[in-house]
């Protein structure tokens, strides 16, 4: 994992039609440029209070279930460079985190490198073999999360997909491209 510089990456993420928005407060949202080829998913616990983006399609899964929606998606789509982006500074996940990954040595080595971009929002990059960490660190903010200020965003430079999760319960999947939107309809239907 890797922290990397926002400009940059805004800026490649553009070309795949995400741009940055307003959010409440002082919060950073991404979002897909809306277009008939964009598909809306939304996938939730059975508990979850979170709304769905207007035209997504639902799919319920287990809590259990939902920790492992971001490496359902990596899995299914192939993808093997994510970017992980907060909707507040880093520390709000770090936090959020840290006495659910207390044990885990691969995410202490993570939070031992990133001391000084914890009051920042610079995207980590996330490869193969990050993708252990990374899912362990899903389970753990699904599992402690409560808060907007943990939210976080994921997606690719080489697929149209940004994936939001939303404390409380949910993930706002946006799709550019209806191949790819099969593919996840597919997973999530199963």
């Amino acid at each position: 994992m890797e922290f990397v510089h926002d400009d940059d990456v805004l800026n490649l993420l553009q070309e795949q039609g995400i741009y940055e928005t307003e959010g409440e407060g002082d919060r950073m949202h991404l979002r897909m440029e809306e277009g008939e080829m964009v598909v809306q998913l939304h996938v939730a616990h059975d508990d979850s209070s979170v709304a769905a983006q207007e035209g997504a399609r639902c799919f319920t899964v287990t809590q259990d279930q939902l920790g492992d929606v971001v490496e359902s998606i990596i899995l299914k789509l192939r993808l093997e460079q994510v970017l992980l982006i907060p909707a507040q500074p880093w520390r709000h996940i770090f936090d959020t985190v840290a006495f659910s990954l207390a044990e885990n040595e691969d995410w202490q080595a993570v939070d031992a490198a990133a001391t000084v971009e914890l009051n920042r929002r610079d995207p980590l990059l996330c490869e193969p073999g990050d993708f252990q960490i990374l899912n362990a660190m899903m389970h753990a903010l699904v599992q402690d999360a409560d808060n907007p200020d943990q939210g976080l965003m994921l997606t690719s430079t080489a697929a149209p997909v940004l994936v939001e999760f939303v404390p409380e319960g949910a993930f706002h999947i946006s799709v550019g491209h209806q191949v790819l939107a099969d593919e996840l309809t597919e997973l999530f239907e199963t």
